[in-house]
């Protein structure tokens, strides 16, 4: 059992490194979703000034932008290798689960990468309060692990249809509508020093229920 774990182990970081050096060569994806959402702040911005005072409209904006910037470029996550053809050779050297984890743990590493910058760029053009930075973080961390865990799995799932683009954003949209309405109530909240409790364990709660459901549904996605 140990062995077979750390065989598990080996592959989910083969598959992970394997995406970090295709996103590194191309880096696409990395500079769509930068690209998105520099310029729907810059947008936002010009158009509404510094909400400071407007904590709702803050959470609503701040959500909406990390939404839309996971939307138009994580899509991709299955849809390359269909495209490449490498599909079956990644079948080959590892279970569908092990190339799902991989996977995942890439989206989580890219949207990392992406709140790097759109989380003080937001903070500064939009002239947001300084946040209570503990539960802040616990929101996004949460609200981050459910976008990259709804959008491997809905990936998986659209990976070999038709209109893959427009199929994505439909399927994914419905899935992620609770952990938009949680983490924008959740960000205000902690804005106005509400009691947030509800909300992050609502966002934990869903996180812990679509990793749990994405494990059971790879190997059956995949076998399709």
């Amino acid at each position: 059992m140990l062995q077979a774990g750390s065989n598990s182990a080996v592959a989910v970081w083969a598959i992970l490194r394997k995406e970090c050096r295709s996103e590194w060569r191309t880096r696409y994806g990395l500079n769509a979703a930068l690209l998105f959402a520099v310029t729907a702040l810059t947008a936002v911005s010009f158009s509404a000034g510094r909400l400071g005072d407007r904590q709702d409209l803050l959470a609503s904006f701040f959500w909406i932008v990390l939404l839309f910037a996971t939307l138009s470029s994580i899509s991709h996550a299955f849809v390359r290798e269909v495209e490449g053809h490498t599909l079956l050779m990644l079948r080959l050297v590892a279970s569908p689960t092990q190339i799902a984890l991989g996977k995942l743990l890439f989206n989580l590493l890219f949207l990392g990468v992406i709140e790097l910058v759109t989380v003080p760029l937001f903070m500064v053009l939009m002239g947001a309060p300084a946040p209570h930075w503990g539960t802040f973080l616990t929101i996004l961390l949460l609200g981050t692990l459910s976008l990259a865990a709804s959008s491997t799995l809905v990936s998986a799932m659209i990976a070999q249809t038709r209109g893959r683009g427009a199929l994505f954003a439909g399927v994914s949209l419905p899935v992620l509508l609770p952990v938009l309405a949680a983490a924008v109530g959740g960000t205000r909240g902690q804005w106005q020093s509400h009691d947030v409790t509800g909300e992050i364990k609502l966002l934990a709660a869903y996180a812990v229920a679509l990793l749990a459901v994405s494990l059971l549904l790879y190997d059956h996605l995949w076998e399709e």
